[in-house]
């Protein structure tokens, strides 16, 4: 009787190792997939008035190939190349519901970044995560009742990622 059952639960392993391992193990895109997550504010001292906002993104990446290093000085990462930053930002400025570029193409102050270089030193290189980007508003032509921000990411292989919207974010001048 009990080596009926132990035959049975053997068995039952077996099945179920061999289920696992003949089952199609799923490989996450090469490209870049961003998710806004949410925001978050801090006033600036006792005043009424924003100083920081943090926006939150999750990540993933199926090679694994998001940052740069700082040795990345060629191009197209140098400085003025079209990716010396692998975060791009757009800025929008919003008032009673309307919302306009504040930062042009001839701007010197955008909200562009470069992340370092995340790439895992194991075998599987898919990885996955949550990154937190600092945003300092900034009053344009209008001064804003909210802002709203447009935020793709690029890897190394220059795969764009989709691009995510913040929607209004209200702030305080």
């Amino acid at each position: 009787m009990i080596r009926k059952y132990f035959a049975m639960a053997s068995l039952g392993l077996v099945l179920g190792f061999m289920l696992t391992r003949c089952s199609k193990q799923s490989i996450a895109s090469p490209i870049p997939i961003i998710k806004y997550i949410g925001y978050s504010k801090i006033p600036y001292q006792n005043f009424p008035t924003d100083s920081l906002i943090f926006i939150k993104l999750e990540f993933e990446d199926g090679d694994g190939d998001i940052g740069l290093n700082i040795t990345d000085t060629a191009y197209p990462y140098r400085i003025g190349d079209p990716y010396y930053y692998n975060v791009f930002t757009e800025y929008l400025a919003g008032k009673n519901g309307s919302y306009n570029y504040v930062i042009n193409a001839n701007d010197t102050v955008n909200y562009n970044d470069r992340i370092v270089n995340i790439q895992p030193d194991t075998r599987n290189k898919s990885i996955s995560g949550i990154m937190t980007l600092k945003i300092e508003p900034i009053i344009g032509a209008i001064v804003p009742d909210s802002i709203r921000l447009n935020i793709f990411i690029v890897d190394r292989a220059l795969n764009k990622s989709n691009m995510v919207a913040t929607g209004g974010i209200p702030v305080n001048f």
